[in-house]
């Protein structure tokens, strides 16, 4: 090489384009900088965070859902004598007719909870407690549905069915809420692949929460009860033995689940409390304790379901447990005997359907599954948590008990006044109630018997009201007499007298009749009126106190 061109060489090598490399080679990006440095247990996949949103989406939903304006003042007014006197009542405590009656508070424990949500954060604690427990039934359920299935479609109709079929029912405010809660979540632990410590402790410590939560505990009982039958006949069929793997941990875990629900203050007499409680002959008047027919919405619902689940598990390839039937059949049968208790149906329809329906899809479909898509779904990264944590911090900052909890009601006594009212139902009787306690009468109020709890909790602790939403407290003589005063039929004049009544405050929606008939009465005066009921007074007030009924 001559000397030219080893001056050449050594001035190519020294120039800034060896130095830097080529501009192609300038714009690789470090590889460092495009390192997920999330650990790995932090990092979700998109079809979780995509989950994830759609249940902070509901959560935000149920949080705008407005407080009914039944029975949960009513428990509210017992969570407040609780804490006030600091013990649970043996005996009616609020209404002078129902004095003597022995009361075993089933849901003390929601009560006093709900009471003390109240006094920190007002009504959208309520909201917040209402949304908290079907949000839980719903993240339970979609546990449930993603541990068989990865399609989104189905699970969603497995949500619907759950949240369509009783809706009515889900959309009342009160402890059921609670004990429905509960039930998902024991479904959810006893129908897991796998039986860890989670189910042996988990179990029973749902039930000695329930057994104080609310009175429905049994049902749980006898889901496990109905399950582990299922689940020995199928063992004795296929096996002709039972095995601690099998059965027979079912049985355990119901033994469990009875001595945690001893915890309670009542011990084993809440058994024959919740017995009498359900058959009591006043419930026979209340349209949600009728029995469930195809002329209401409930009845067209499970009928839909029904047919549903019977397609799928004639096409599905899925083994059949007796478990199933057995579970559907009893539960369904009790939901027809009472709508009440199709809330207890529908998470077991619902499961049974995803169950079966992505067996079938599965079978049909095996074929044209787009693995690419699923593995794109199931692919873990940072950003996804981080998109998931934003989303549920936006869900949860954009409801009422949010903005309570960061700003605090509104100063402003009108606008304080207004913000109540927007968390309640337009059938709670808020400027009626209102007005009452403004102009107190004196002696006992006959009362709509779904005003009761609100007029109750709004009122002075010495307002006597004729009865509330605890129909099994009253006693049968005051039930029946209240039909009377309330269909205006007759001698609902000479009731009204002979209880010492002085007020009435009922509604306009079913009392028509009976506003009518005061109106033409001499002896009431049209003391307060609006769009939803009315105020009469006795022109002349009978001073002697209440007639008690034991």
């Amino acid at each position: 090489m001559s000397a030219q061109e080893t001056d050449d060489q050594i001035r190519q090598n020294s120039s800034p384009e060896a130095e830097t490399g080529t501009e192609s080679e300038q714009h690789i990006p470090d590889a460092s900088q495009l390192e997920d440095r999330f650990p790995e247990w932090a990092r979700l996949s998109r079809s979780t965070t995509i989950w994830v949103c759609i249940v902070g989406l509901i959560y935000a939903v149920l949080s705008y859902h407005p407080l009914w304006h039944t029975d949960l003042w009513g428990h509210l007014s017992y969570g407040r004598y609780i804490v006030q006197q600091g013990e649970i009542p043996t005996t009616e405590p609020l209404l002078p007719l129902c004095q003597g009656m022995p009361f075993v508070d089933t849901a003390w424990l929601s009560q006093v909870i709900a009471y003390f949500g109240y006094q920190e954060l007002g009504v959208t604690a309520l909201r917040f407690l209402f949304a908290f427990s079907l949000t839980v039934c719903v993240i339970a359920l979609i546990a449930r549905f993603r541990s068989r299935t990865d399609s989104f479609g189905i699970s969603l109709i497995g949500l619907a069915i759950f949240g369509v079929v009783a809706m009515k029912s889900l959309s009342i405010v009160r402890p059921q809420l609670a004990g429905l809660a509960c039930f998902v979540v024991i479904w959810t632990l006893l129908t897991c692949r796998r039986w860890t410590a989670l189910q042996w402790v988990g179990i029973p410590l749902t039930f000695m929460a329930w057994v104080n939560l609310h009175g429905s505990f049994p049902m749980g009982l006898a889901l496990l009860g109905l399950y582990w039958l299922g689940k020995t006949a199928d063992e004795l069929l296929r096996k002709r033995r039972l095995s601690i793997a099998g059965s027979i941990r079912y049985l355990l875990v119901l033994e469990l689940s009875l001595m945690a629900v001893l915890i309670n203050p009542y011990g084993i007499g809440i058994f024959p409390a919740v017995q009498e409680i359900a058959g009591n002959p006043n419930f026979a008047y209340l349209v949600e304790w009728d029995p469930l027919t195809l002329r209401i919405f409930h009845g067209k619902a499970m009928a839909v379901t029904a047919i549903l689940l019977l397609v799928l598990y004639r096409l599905t390839p899925r083994r059949i447990s007796l478990a199933e039937p057995l579970l559907l059949i009893v539960f369904g049968l009790a939901s027809m005997w009472s709508v009440r208790f199709l809330v207890w149906w529908t998470p077991l329809a619902a499961w049974y359907a995803v169950l079966h329906g992505s067996a079938v899809l599965n079978h049909f479909a095996r074929h044209r599954r787009d693995v690419s898509v699923e593995t794109s779904l199931q692919k873990k990264a940072g950003l996804n948590t981080v998109v998931a944590v934003g989303m549920t911090w936006i869900f949860f900052a954009y409801t009422p008990f949010a903005a309570t909890l960061l700003h605090g009601y509104p100063t402003d006594p009108d606008k304080a006044f207004e913000f109540y009212r927007s968390n309640l139902s337009r059938d709670t009787p808020v400027l009626l109630a209102q007005y009452l306690t403004e102009h107190e009468p004196r002696g006992l109020i006959f009362n709509s018997y779904e005003w009761g709890d609100y007029l109750l909790w709004t009122g002075p602790e010495d307002r006597q009201l004729f009865l509330n939403s605890h129909a099994h407290l009253v006693p049968r003589d005051v039930w029946l007499d209240y039909f009377v005063i309330a269909r205006g039929t007759d001698g609902w004049d000479d009731k009204l007298d002979r209880y010492g009544v002085n007020a009435v405050v009922v509604d306009k929606l079913y009392r028509e009749r009976l506003i009518n008939l005061l109106r033409r009465d001499e002896g009431w005066r049209l003391e307060y009126e609006d769009e939803l009921g009315a105020i009469f007074l006795r022109e002349k007030p009978i001073l002697t106190g209440p007639l008690v009924v034991n």
